[in-house]
């Protein structure tokens, strides 16, 4: 982790890359191996948000980098997730990348086994397995996850 870590900040840069299969939702760190030519960069750090604002049928909604629909769950109190088993296999949650930071109204909720998830207004994230393609929100109103706004 530490070796990881130090080489995102070496680059000057962290990328988040969030995986194109249906059975890996959420973002992960990607390191890179760096040549021992390479020197640390002088550069401030720049930081991609694995996250953007898409236009939907159900209106302007949040989505991950790759424009899947982002959905809340109505049962989670602010600040912890309530989805787990059952639950997080079809609504799979928007994992934070390791040394993930929160930024303004964006948090990092702590799941059990170590996993980070993305929340937003401390509403933790999630996808849901039937939206197959970017734009979908199959999701809306079902069983208590709502697009989030």
């Amino acid at each position: 982790m530490l070796k990881l870590l130090t080489a995102t900040v070496l680059l000057g840069t962290a990328l988040f890359i969030a995986p194109a299969d249906a059975a890996m939702y959420g973002t992960t760190s990607s390191g890179s191996s760096m040549s021992h030519s390479m020197k640390p960069s002088t550069a401030p750090m720049r930081m991609a948000v694995p996250w953007k604002r898409i236009l939907t049928k159900k209106g302007r909604i949040w989505a991950d980098s790759r424009g899947f629909a982002l959905y809340t769950y109505s049962k989670d109190p602010l600040g912890h997730s309530t989805c787990y088993g059952a639950c997080a296999v079809a609504w799979p949650p928007f994992y934070a990348a390791m040394g993930a930071q929160p930024v303004g109204p964006w948090t990092i909720v702590h799941r059990f086994g170590f996993a980070s998830q993305w929340a937003y207004k401390g509403k933790p994230l999630y996808f849901f397995v039937k939206d197959k393609a970017p734009g979908q929100v199959t999701g809306d109103g079902v069983g208590g996850f709502n697009v989030a706004r």
